[in-house]
């Protein structure tokens, strides 16, 4: 199985977390899910996940 474009935990819980960056996400085009799945798994803290998360809410809303 290829799980180059699954989706990291930590994200997936983030979004879990925060309602509107779930939808802003949830709007992204295929590329922009994958470029924040990548920006993701170059992620070394839950506090960096947290801002990736906040930005997505922010950027795109």
């Amino acid at each position: 199985m290829d799980n180059k474009y699954e989706m990291p935990l930590g994200l997936s819980f983030q979004l879990g977390l925060n309602e509107k960056a779930l939808n802003a996400y949830a709007h992204l085009s295929e590329e922009e899910k994958r470029q924040v799945v990548e920006a993701a798994r170059n992620v070394s803290s839950k506090a960096e996940m947290q801002q990736l998360v906040s930005g997505l809410e922010r950027d795109f809303i």
